[in-house]
């Protein structure tokens, strides 16, 4: 038995404290060695075109982006298409919620390699949202003339059924390759999530709830993926 590391904490709390982290050092080596395979993974398929989108960042709004300028002086790109179609009042609360972390890690992550959102929605008011959000660092695109949402997974049958799906992609020898996708069916992205990942650490743990709560609705959202007002 370990003594107690902790004011006024019990021999049992304890106990079952280092057992839990014996646990918890074998999901951090599980999750290395799954990005080490990750890593590894043979080349994927040569990107389908140099789509062209729309910036959404404050003074480019709506000006022509082609795919292979996103990379900017970087190799490698990490590309996150949040749920905001055309005819959506607001985009979905969840996506919200994670560019929100996104926007604040942007600076970091974009030493290495550059990062971007994309929806759906149009350019004017993608940058809309994202001024009342107050996203001022991740690059912002539209892809409301593209193909792209769809030849890569984004949505189901229709412009306005988005996908929440992060996607990176390797700029290798003058060409572009797909590097990997989020393909599970539910929580692809919970590593990345600050939302999720802090409430594991709490007594009560994630709430029962579809969306995280925000201070906002998305009817479309409601109506069309949870099925209730």
């Amino acid at each position: 038995m370990s003594e107690p590391r902790y004011p006024n904490e019990s021999s049992e709390y304890r106990d079952a404290r280092d057992l839990l982290l014996k646990e918890e050092r074998e999901l951090v080596d599980k999750v290395k060695a799954v990005a080490a395979k990750r890593r590894n993974l043979p080349l994927g398929g040569q990107l389908k075109q140099d789509y062209v989108f729309q910036w959404a960042n404050d003074g480019k709004v709506g000006k022509s982006v082609k795919f292979s300028e996103l990379f900017a002086d970087k190799n490698t790109l990490l590309l996150y298409s949040f749920m905001y179609g055309p005819n959506w009042d607001n985009p979905c609360p969840s996506c919200t919620s994670l560019v929100d972390g996104f926007d604040r890690s942007s600076y970091q992550v974009t030493q290495h390699a550059a990062f971007v959102a994309i929806a759906k929605a149009p350019a004017d008011r993608i940058n809309a949202w994202a001024k009342k959000r107050g996203w001022s660092q991740i690059a912002l695109v539209s892809g409301s003339d593209s193909s792209y949402q769809a030849d890569y997974k984004c949505q189901r049958d229709s412009d306005d059924m988005q996908l929440p799906v992060m996607h990176v992609f390797r700029r290798q020898a003058g060409k572009i390759y797909h590097f990997w996708g989020t393909e599970l069916p539910s929580n692809h992205v919970d590593t990345v999530w600050p939302y999720w990942n802090l409430m594991d650490f709490t007594p009560e743990g994630r709430p029962d709830i579809p969306t995280p709560p925000q201070n906002f609705r998305s009817e479309f959202l409601e109506e069309n993926y949870l099925k209730k007002k």
